[in-house]
């Protein structure tokens, strides 16, 4: 009987995390944690609540950006399905853009997050970009706008939730229901358990596989990519910028599938603070990396122009750290 109750239990709770799979009219409560970045006249304004939830509960976050008119912002949206915000899985979103008469804008984005597991958390920052057009617009550079993160502390469920919902459905079962002897129910319920726990497994087992694929295809990939760049021969000093741009989103997209890092949107600084939390990647590489990705910035942002030598130079400390850091045989066995 009480393996018969688990079983409606975890029915119900699957019928409603499908329902919640979009985010519900709902709107902040008066604990709703709300922090505002500024730049210049754009103020991007992040508002998360519950401000205090349990787990299991839906967590709603919700991105408000108002522009004047002339000012135009980018605004990345995250789908739902595997994107994450740091630890927290996109189960649900919705967007919307108004525009005003006087030619300004308001966008908002509201995402139904899930999280992983009680205790603390942050919601990181989201990164924006913004192009002011008034005036000379042909001296005006994209602008970066960065969020404040959302410290959250995700509360355990209350052991006495759990036996109440026990009860509760134990309490809608009769010793006879619909004329089936209670034994058959028990029998097909842990046939049902059986089932569920063996393709669990199977799953399981096909997603470690897969993950070991993706990581040995991150590494040809990442080969291939810097060969051709190879073959292209060094960049002239026009074509630095895109040549070393595409150099760092090899390395970047490489890392992110070799080492199953989620961080599209986050800055190189921010990118190093979360790859160097693999514990796979050891102390040199970590300083490979660091010093990759600060030449490659110098170019992209700070104007340098290096000469050909330098440039292929970079791209080499990019195939080394690739080659020293791909998959091998053993790994992928033990994985």
């Amino acid at each position: 009987m009480r393996l018969a109750a688990l079983l409606v239990i975890a029915a119900c709770g699957n019928s409603s995390r499908l329902d919640s799979a979009q985010p519900q009219k709902t709107e902040p409560t008066k604990d709703a944690i709300a922090k505002t970045a500024e730049n210049g006249p754009v103020k991007a304004t992040v508002t998360v609540w519950p401000a205090k939830p349990t787990l299991g509960d839906s967590i709603y976050l919700r991105l408000d950006v108002d522009a004047p008119a002339g000012i135009s912002v980018d605004a990345p949206f995250q789908e739902a399905g595997d994107q994450r915000m740091g630890r927290f899985k996109v189960v649900g979103f919705v967007k919307d853009t108004q525009r005003k008469a006087d030619g300004a804008q308001h966008q908002q984005q509201t995402y139904t997050l899930e999280a992983p597991s009680s205790g603390k958390h942050r919601i990181p920052p989201l990164r924006l970009e913004m192009v002011d057009a008034r005036g000379d617009a042909k001296q005006k550079a994209p602008q970066e706008i960065l969020t404040e993160e959302v410290p959250l502390e995700i509360a355990p469920v209350k052991q006495e939730a759990v036996d109440a919902k026990l009860h509760a459905a134990a309490s809608t079962l009769d010793p006879d229901v619909g004329g089936l002897p209670v034994d058959l129910i028990i029998t097909v319920a842990c046939v049902a358990l059986f089932l569920v726990g063996g393709s669990t497994y199977l799953v399981f087992m096909w997603r470690s596989r897969r993950k070991v694929k993706v990581k040995r295809s991150a590494y040809d990939e990442a080969v291939a990519k810097l060969h051709a760049l190879e073959v292209r021969g060094a960049p002239a000093a026009t074509e630095a910028d895109a040549w070393f741009v595409e150099l760092s989103s090899i390395v970047r997209s490489y890392l992110e599938h070799r080492y199953d890092i989620r961080a599209p949107e986050l800055t190189t600084e921010e990118f190093l603070v979360v790859a160097s939390r693999s514990p796979e990647l050891t102390e040199r590489h970590r300083t490979q990396l660091s010093q990759f990705l600060e030449r490659c910035d110098r170019v992209k942002f700070a104007g340098y122009r290096p000469e050909s030598g330098e440039s292929i130079d970079t791209l080499a400390a990019a195939r080394a750290f690739v080659e020293d850091t791909r998959l091998r045989q053993a790994e992928g066995a033990a994985a």
